[in-house]
This record gives C-alpha cells, sequence and structure tokens, in this order.
C-alpha cells in the first residue's frame, strides 16, 4: 500500500515537471512567433508606405473641399494594399514567409 503511494506522488510529480517544460517551450515559441510577426509587419509596412502615399496624392487630385488633406489621410492610413481578389499585398517578403512558417511548426 505504501509503494503504491509513493509511486502516485512520483508520477504526480514527473507530470508536474513535464508540464512546465511544456509551458516554457510553448512560451519561447510564443515570444519568437511575436519577433517575426513584428519583423514582417515591419517591412510589409516599409512597402506599403509609397502605395499609401500615392493613393493619398490620388485622393487630393479628386477631392475638392476644405477638409481634403484630412479626410484622404483618413481614408488611406489604413491601406493595406489589397490586390482586386481582396488579398493583402506583400505576405511573400522573406520575413512574413518566415512567420509563417515558424506558425507552421507550432507545438
Amino acid at each position: 500500500m505504501k509503494l503504491k503511494r509513493v509511486a502516485a506522488m512520483l508520477l504526480a510529480l514527473l507530470a508536474t515537471q513535464t508540464q512546465a517544460g511544456f509551458q516554457k517551450d510553448r512560451e519561447a515559441f510564443d515570444k519568437r512567433q511575436t519577433e517575426l510577426d513584428l519583423r514582417c509587419e515591419s517591412a510589409r509596412e516599409a512597402k506599403l508606405a509609397p502605395l499609401r502615399e500615392a493613393a493619398f496624392q490620388d485622393c487630393m487630385r479628386t477631392t475638392r473641399n476644405s477638409r481634403a488633406e484630412s479626410e484622404c489621410r483618413r481614408k488611406t492610413a489604413g491601406e493595406n494594399g489589397n490586390r482586386a481578389g481582396g488579398t493583402p499585398r506583400f505576405y511573400d517578403l522573406p520575413a512574413c514567409v518566415e512567420a509563417f512558417e515558424h506558425k507552421r511548426q507550432r507545438p
């Protein structure tokens, strides 16, 4: 009876240690994923900035009212470079591909 109790305690201790190990791995994975996502978005932002500026200039050419600049800034601030099919651009950049590949390996 005493042996069963000791064995149960050892199993509980082992399970706790294993869970703590998995938690550390998960936290490390999540931290790395966050870093990769930030690099991806930074690279995309650099590519999208000229497109946003072009959209702003186009808006300014076509809008003729006293609030044209503020309206055009508001309209183009969220410009995501969407294509005709509606998919966002520049997720094929190396930083984004690396982030997606890392996410696919999620433990």
